[in-house]
């Protein structure tokens, strides 16, 4: 490895302290929701699946559910059209247009429906802006709420975007800083000593930065993957765009997306019918083999009209292809990038930053990897931080740190699973399902502070938390069955099979945390009366 003068050495140290420090409960936040929002789908369909599973998201008839939708919007908001499927295989459709709000800010307003697949009725029908329709959301609330907290911390845009993205390089610099200051790193990733002939803070404080270390090592790749892909898409949705549109396209976004996607810039406004859905659906998935995960539909019942299907990676392919087809015709247009209209380098490299960042490119064995390697992530952050923290023990301000750490070090898991135990009762009354998870996840946010104010021992505190970490999720399922969800019998029968595998991760996890409460060795860091003893 590397081998740095000694000042250096010390200097990279202190900025790979320093930066996960100064955000470091912020990281520590995206990592946690990033690695539930792996199984966003599974979580949506767990929380809300229909009567039976989805065999095919778009079935036979699925032109003529959404004509029969689109005879009760109003023409202004046929402009375009999206539909794909979410929770428990609903299929999702939502007819707008494009305007403007009164700051300037492009918005997006139409009807949405919630389309079964299985009778192709509407399920559901909602009128307003994207994201009015969005706080409204009750089958996918759930895995909405934890894709929010991951992308944008639930802060407003462009803000929460940018401080994502800060985050990340925040994430970044401290994974390069780790892989340079680390000069034995071959043999730091096989060692972990167990520090028996040391007994008391010592011992403990030795053993906890090996496994820091231990972990750290064999997820620096990842770490950096997931840091440098993370910080592009926040970049590039907060500043990338506007300033790529305020710069070549006199601010029109609009404008400057259809020209990296590649649309037509000629318009035929004269009425004709489009083409049916079904037979391009069936043509799309003919050629690729597979179901497409997105479909936008430009100019509803217009000449002009033009589909694009959005096709998920195949096999362990990692970019995705995406058909245009002639709206009105339904005939195939061409095969093209994502970006622009021939293939090219920079295309590939941005068509790599999703399966790369979300980890869905091999189905559920590659979720499962990033999911393991998330989590790793996550304590690598939080070991980090107590590790920093108590060995500053002695000064007054890093032991309020110290107890910031271990109040959303392991409150914030608390709270996330208890925004669950909001959802299912608010999905069956007339509260909004988004705005129930938010206030419990305050309360319990709150509550899990004064926590931390109240008992002075920093032990005491994080096994009050994993307590009720492991009696919220030993709950969930039960919570779930009561509120109308379906049994393990039923949903094996109806091939749900999600909803009993989710179940049982949710008991082994609970039970995990009583484990945590019984081993005091386990992420168990030095109490300040140990320090100074």
């Amino acid at each position: 490895m590397l081998r740095l003068p000694q000042h250096q050495t010390k200097t990279l140290l202190a900025i790979h302290g320093w930066s996960a420090v100064l955000l470091g409960l912020l990281l520590y936040a995206v990592i946690v929701t990033g690695v539930a929002c792996v199984f966003a789908r599974e979580i949506a369909d767990w929380s809300s699946p229909l009567e039976r599973a989805v065999d095919d998201p778009y079935p036979r008839g699925t032109d003529m559910a959404l004509r029969r939708l689109a005879a009760t919007v109003p023409a202004q908001y046929q402009e375009e059209l999206f539909f794909y499927p979410r929770a428990g295989g609903r299929l999702y459709a939502f007819f707008h247009r494009h305007e403007q709000d009164a700051g300037g800010k492009p918005v997006e307003r139409g009807v949405a429906a919630e389309i079964d697949p299985l009778s192709l009725q509407i399920l559901a029908r909602r009128e307003g802006s994207a994201d009015a329709l969005q706080r409204s959301e009750r089958s996918n609330a759930l895995a909405d709420f934890m894709v929010e907290m991951h992308v944008r911390l639930h802060v407003p845009d462009p803000y929460g975007l940018l401080l994502t993205g800060v985050l990340g390089l925040a994430m970044l610099v401290a994974a390069v800083s780790g892989f340079l200051i680390h000069r034995h790193l071959l043999r730091e990733i096989f060692t972990l000593r167990r520090w028996r002939a040391q007994r008391g803070a010592d011992g403990a404080l030795l053993a906890s930065r090996d496994a820091h270390v231990l972990a750290g090592s064999w997820n620096l790749p990842f770490s950096f993957i997931l840091a440098f892909t993370g910080s592009y898409f926040s970049f590039a949705s907060a500043f990338g765009i506007p300033a790529m549109a305020m710069v070549a396209f006199k601010g029109d976004q609009e404008a400057m997306i259809t020209a990296i996607v590649g649309h037509p810039a000629q318009e035929d406004r004269r009425m004709q019918a489009t083409a049916d859905l079904d037979a391009m659906l069936a043509d799309a998935r003919a050629r690729s083999g597979v179901a497409p995960s997105f479909v936008q539909l430009e100019h509803w019942q217009r000449a002009d009209a033009r589909v694009t299907f959005f096709l998920p990676a195949q096999g362990s392919q990692l970019s995705s292809p995406t058909y245009v087809y002639d709206g009105a015709s339904g005939a195939f247009v061409q095969e093209k990038p994502v970006l622009g209209l021939r293939p090219s380098l920079g295309g590939a490299l941005a068509d790599l930053m999703a399966p790369l960042h979300f980890g869905n490119f091999a189905g559920l064995l590659s979720k499962a990897l990033w999911f393991a390697l998330g989590f790793a992530a996550a304590y690598v952050a939080l070991s980090g931080l107590q590790l920093w923290t108590q060995r500053r023990a002695e000064s007054r301000a890093w032991r309020r740190l110290a107890r910031a750490v271990h109040w959303v070090g392991y409150g914030l898991p608390l709270a996330l699973i208890a925004t669950a135990h909001a959802y299912f009762p608010a999905r069956q009354s007339e509260v909004l399902p988004q705005e129930a998870m938010m206030q419990m996840f305050l309360l319990v946010a709150a509550l899990s502070a004064l926590a931390a104010l109240l008992i002075r021992e920093l032990a005491q505190l994080r096994r009050l938390l994993l307590l009720a970490t492991a009696v919220a999720l030993l709950g969930l399922p039960v919570l779930r069955l009561l509120c109308g969800g379906p049994g393990w019998w039923r949903a094996l029968q109806a091939q749900l099979y999600g909803v009993p595998a989710l179940d049982l991760l949710l008991l082994a996890a609970g039970i995990w945390c009583l484990w945590l409460i019984r081993s005091p060795g386990t992420l168990r860091m030095p109490s300040l009366r140990e320090l100074r003893s």
